[in-house]
């Protein structure tokens, strides 16, 4: 028996940066390891936009007017891989991208300020406004029922520059103070940009601004609701040169959606502490980063082809193995990827950390595998 497999690419197979397909689409297959009995068709459309009423089957936006949320949060500090919010600052617009409000809500984080953030040392931050201004606000749970309501709104989509960030300092900040967690989906401007210009990592949101020729002469870096209405104006001025609206440049780019659930789980693999085998190889390291991304003209064959592959912290410090493995995926026409928004497949390192990062990727539409496994889907 042959089984066809219906694969979506947004630009066609000549693209060498974005034909991978979304982890969404690895439903389809239902986790099942490729094999010679499968047939792989490209249909040339764009992915679907999750952003839809599941229980109607129809995009909310179709049926009532959306609205577009931009925010964006400063931090007091991030030790501990955590950060201390001090403002959360966001842009609410039409679906015409006109701004309909615009606030800056200051909180008190309740921790101690990095001098980097107050302009101390190379590379260095300026906050918006002085610590004492912090210090006399409330907490952030007096505001976390704002926040979590605007970020909750069933007529609302948000987005924001580099958001992963952003949402992580929420979720640590729930944990700080024992808070729910909200549940929510959102798009990242910053991966829009880094696909609509071709990049492997995208510049800053003030370097994006400059190379889109956009005058942000007025806004202040670093306050959180100037962020966010620049991170409005990146994207406006893509849609335009686009011509597209924001919800179509979603369907386009597909891997800038991500989840609260994914972003979660991000956290908790970083968690883990990291095993290795090998001595860390910096030039191996180096040569894998290079994958990322990579597209090869001259693949062994694509069997591979619209898959994302993940690997765990753990495996790249094995640099020389996971170089071996990064290899082995690309020449089969597969990404290697750098997020799970990306991620078809999460490569673990062995059977051990396979089993301790099992419970996490239940109910996900990412499959979990080792090297066994990677080898075998190529058998």
């Amino acid at each position: 028996m042959v089984t066809i497999l219906l694969m979506v690419s947004k630009r066609g197979l000549d693209n060498d940066k974005i034909a991978w397909v979304s982890s969404r689409r690895n439903a389809a297959l239902n986790q099942q390891p490729l094999s010679q009995n499968l047939l792989l068709v490209f249909v040339f459309r764009p992915p679907r936009y999750e952003y839809a009423d599941a229980q109607k089957g129809k995009r909310g936006y179709n049926n009532r007017r959306m609205k577009y949320l931009f925010f964006d949060c400063e931090c007091a500090n991030c030790y501990d891989h955590a950060g201390k919010i001090c403002s959360f600052g966001y842009l609410i617009c039409d679906e015409n991208l006109k701004p309909l409000e615009s606030k800056d809500i200051i909180i008190n984080p309740d921790a101690p300020f990095d001098p980097h953030v107050l302009g101390v040392g190379p590379h260095s931050i300026d906050l918006a406004y002085t610590p004492l201004r912090f210090e006399v606000a409330e907490k952030f749970p007096f505001f976390f029922p704002t926040i979590k309501a605007l970020l909750e709104d069933k007529d609302t989509l948000v987005l924001g520059y580099a958001i992963d960030n952003d949402v992580g300092f929420l979720l640590s900040e729930c944990e700080r103070y024992g808070l729910a967690k909200p549940e929510f989906q959102y798009v990242d401007i910053q991966e829009i940009y880094r696909l609509y210009a071709d990049y492997d990592r995208s510049p800053s949101l003030e370097g994006a601004l400059k190379e889109m020729g956009l005058d942000s002469n007025g806004l202040e870096g670093h306050e959180s609701k100037d962020d966010a209405i620049m991170s409005m104006m990146l994207l406006g001025a893509i849609a335009r040169k686009e011509n597209a609206t924001v919800a179509e440049l979603g369907e386009r780019y597909p891997s800038s959606k991500g989840s609260v659930a994914l972003n979660e789980l991000g956290r908790r693999i970083s968690e883990i502490p990291r095993e290795s085998a090998a001595a860390y190889d910096r030039e191996a390291s180096r040569a894998f980063n290079d994958l990322i991304y990579k597209w090869v003209d001259d693949p062994l064959d694509d069997r591979l082809e619209g898959y994302g592959f993940l690997f765990s912290p753990s495996l790249r410090s094995d640099s020389k193995r996971a170089l071996e493995l990064g290899k082995l995926v690309i020449g089969h026409r597969a990404y290697v990827v750098r997020n799970l928004r990306e991620a078809s497949y999460f490569v673990a390192y062995g059977e051990k950390e396979k089993k301790s990062l099992a419970p996490l990727f239940e109910g996900t539409e990412i499959a979990l595998i080792d090297e066994e496994d990677l080898r075998s889907l190529l058998e």
